[in-house]
């Protein structure tokens, strides 16, 4: 097998590779012990002649992941390195949880942080244009206290002439580390309570309001949903921040995030995250992750 560095692909064929992670190929991996979609890229792009089939199907994420790093940095790439080096790497999964695909108003954040405060990352990779990021920086100061954008080098100076001075800049360096170019101020006294309650999921804004106010309105159900919002708007805006950050981190189940994080590559630390609740199927990757990849692949060729 070729080193890792030295493995060249026709660039056609990297934003199918890059695809390996995401939901719906990861999900029927996981379904079905084998992959078509795996057998249908490493064939058509050559990859299947540069690896060693022999390898078991958690080295060779690791492998793939190495070849996007190095040559096609798209969003979960980004993704990956915020969980590694910054809910992993800072932190802890007893104190913090990370969120991914956070819907706010009309948009959705890339990776969310939370600890003792919100911390925001959207990504802006290489493959990404600025077109949207306007809109997409308003949302994300209603409701979140530290907001960054985390790009490439070559972009960062970009960003610098057209962002608030109050989000951060952070940038993915070649080596694999996260450098911030500036620091984000806190926010969390002018977030907007109304768009914070509409991302709420209906027990979540429940439980918000029995927090605060130590009842629910006695209202029909129909009801309910109008009344909650009217007494949450009512909370100040620092308080009913934190009062997101204290419930949304209870979306993740840690223990089965950690067990499985231990266990696996570093390479699906961010796909493990967005599934973090679903403990069948991540026990059921885990016991994947040593099959030899031929026996994964191969089956779907024949």
């Amino acid at each position: 097998m070729k080193a890792l560095s030295k493995i060249k692909l026709d660039e056609k064929y990297y934003n199918a590779i890059g695809r390996i992670f995401t939901p719906v190929v990861m999900d029927s991996l996981v379904q079905k012990g084998n992959s078509g979609y795996l057998s249908e890229v490493c064939t058509n792009s050559g990859l299947i002649d540069k690896i060693d089939l022999s390898m078991n199907l958690g080295q060779f994420f690791d492998c793939i992941y190495s070849i996007l790093f190095k040559n096609y940095r798209n969003e979960y790439i980004y993704k990956n390195t915020i969980a590694n080096k910054i809910l992993l790497g800072k932190h802890s999964l007893n104190t913090s949880h990370m969120l991914t695909e956070f819907r706010v108003g009309k948009c959705k954040a890339d990776a969310v942080v939370l600890n003792g405060t919100s911390t925001v990352y959207e990504i802006k990779s290489e493959l990404d244009s600025f077109a949207r990021l306007e809109k997409q920086i308003q949302a994300y100061m209603s409701i979140f206290d530290r907001i960054n954008v985390i790009t490439s080098d070559s972009q960062a100076n970009k960003l610098k002439s057209f962002l608030p001075q109050s989000v951060g800049i952070l940038v993915l360096t070649d080596r694999n580390t996260i450098s911030t170019i500036r620091e984000p101020e806190s926010n969390k006294n002018d977030i907007n309570q109304s768009i914070l309650f509409d991302s709420f999921r209906k027990s979540e804004y429940i439980k918000a309001i029995k927090l605060h106010f130590g009842t629910v309105p006695n209202v029909p159900n129909t009801k309910i949903f109008r009344e909650c919002k009217k007494l949450f708007c009512e909370i100040p805006p620092d308080v009913a921040h934190d009062l997101m950050v204290k419930i949304l981190r209870e979306r993740s189940n840690s223990m089965v995030l950690k067990e499985f994080i231990d266990r696996a590559p570093n390479s699906l630390s961010a796909y493990a995250i967005s599934i973090c609740n679903e403990k069948a199927k991540l026990q059921k990757l885990i016991s994947l992750l040593s099959s030899k990849l031929s026996s994964v692949i191969i089956p779907e060729l024949t």
